[in-house]
């Protein structure tokens, strides 16, 4: 059996998928992209991450998010290879 170190050392990142709708898409001239952050991590602190790659005004305190297809919050915990979905927030009449 192999015992090396790599199949004994716990992951020390997330793998995520990063999915944009709308006028967020357009916007960021993507649909999604893939990412790699440290373990322990909610939507808070990733919306954060994405701010200082993105800029603030692409995510303002209440743009919509999913995790995996469901509705997600701040404090929601992601998991690795989670699908995160963000859509802004809708104006109308």
């Amino acid at each position: 059996m192999d015992k090396s170190p790599k199949m004994n050392e716990k992951k020390k990142t997330l793998a995520l998928k990063i999915v944009y709708f709308a006028s967020l898409r357009e916007a960021l001239k993507t649909s999604d992209e893939n990412i790699e952050l440290g373990i322990n991590i909610n939507i808070a602190q990733l919306k954060q991450q994405l701010i200082e790659k993105h800029g603030e005004q692409h995510f303002p305190s209440n743009i919509l998010c999913a995790v995996n297809h469901e509705i997600a919050n701040d404090s929601t915990q992601l998991n690795d290879n989670d699908e995160v979905a963000f859509y802004p927030p809708v104006t109308g009449g």
